[in-house]
């Protein structure tokens, strides 16, 4: 029996990652941290969960763990992991690894010196649909790729996905204001203020798409320009020849379907992957592969990705491997969200940090 502790108890929590444990043998939940005892206390009810703590160290130090899920706001992924990296055990934390360049690289350096296995959840690698494309694109049918587009306007990602009563979260702790006379507007935002957002844009809502360009069409070994407005424009050179272009968050309505996909081309034909909402269940991705000769919808079967990455996460406490989306990985993530950051603001003072 692998005993997982699982820090937070928000939406993501409570409709995605509690569910998916359930579904998978071998596997008690020992216990919870959450902030909000009164949101922790619900949730654990709802889900059997024995014991509810006010913190990550606390859960670590008092319950027996085999491993622990991490999922929080961005801003205190750190904090929730340090405490379990520190003692060896592995962590399944959500994207991004981290709130900022900083912590993330704190995180790595704390894995790597204790040996703990911290692995990111980039549910996408663990898609049915997506493996085919990577088993395809080894095989070279379609010839070497030479153009993409990964396109991403986002829309319903929920689908009417349940969760727990109230999906309040603890706010972080708010900044002491800048002490102005009344009436007086904000400044404006600085250049590097801007490039800062894009950032932290680029790292909470597209770092999954920077991973799938990643995962599909190798390293970027440069940026021939980046730019912001809606949508936010880049285009790319991977290492395996693709010159890719990204499309994220378009001009539109919210709640409409969700519009995420990537197309590729290459002298012997394309394919287009279209991933269906995040939190919709029991629905696949839908993939297209054409050629000269034929129009194909390969059957690749059906997981549910979020399922999928937690089985992969349990196997791995059990079998002693390494993730396979490791904190290595959502660091260099994170570090190429930054170049982009900073291409699309080139007059900003210093890079993002």
């Amino acid at each position: 029996m692998v005993r997982i502790g699982v820090v937070g108890a928000g939406g993501v929590m409570q409709r995605i990652h509690l569910p998916s444990l359930r579904k998978l043998g071998g596997v008690e939940i020992a216990g919870m941290a959450e902030l909000n005892m009164e949101l922790g206390n619900r949730v654990a009810a709802a889900f059997g969960i024995p014991k509810v703590y006010g913190s990550s160290e606390e859960l670590v130090s008092q319950c027996k763990l085999d491993g622990v899920v991490v999922v929080a706001g961005k801003q205190w992924h750190a904090s929730a992991c340090l405490p379990a990296l520190e003692r060896g055990l592995p962590v399944l934390t959500e994207k991004p690894l981290a709130g900022s360049l900083k912590d993330a690289r704190a995180m790595v350096e704390a894995a790597e010196r204790t040996g703990a296995r911290l692995m990111v959840g980039y549910m996408k690698r663990f898609d049915p649909a997506y493996r085919h494309i990577v088993d395809l694109l080894s095989s070279e049918s379609l010839g070497p790729i030479r153009y993409a587009r990964i396109h991403d306007f986002g829309g319903d990602f929920v689908a009417g996905s349940q969760g727990v009563g109230t999906l309040a979260v603890v706010p972080p702790a708010p900044r002491t204001p800048e002490q102005r006379p009344a009436g007086t507007p904000p400044p404006p935002p600085t250049l590097d203020d801007l490039r800062n957002r894009a950032f932290d844009q680029w790292i909470e809502v597209w770092i999954h798409d920077v991973n799938v360009l990643r995962g599909l069409f190798g390293e970027v070994r440069a940026i021939d320009w980046s730019r912001e407005g809606s949508p936010k424009l880049a285009l790319v050179q991977c290492e395996r020849g693709a010159t890719v272009l990204l499309e994220m968050g378009g001009p539109q309505i919210g709640g409409i379907p969700w519009d995420e996909s990537v197309e590729a081309f290459g002298p012997q034909g394309r394919f287009t992957l279209r991933f269906k909402p995040p939190f919709l269940t029991h629905a696949p991705s839908e993939l297209v592969v054409e050629s000269n000769r034929s129009v194909d919808h390969p059957r690749v079967g059906f997981a549910e990705a979020f399922t999928e990455e937690m089985r992969a996460f349990c196997r791995m406490i059990e079998e002693g491997t390494q993730p396979e989306t490791s904190a290595r990985m959502g660091l260099e993530d994170m570090e190429l969200c930054a170049r982009l950051a900073d291409a699309a603001h080139p007059h900003a003072q210093a890079p993002v940090a």
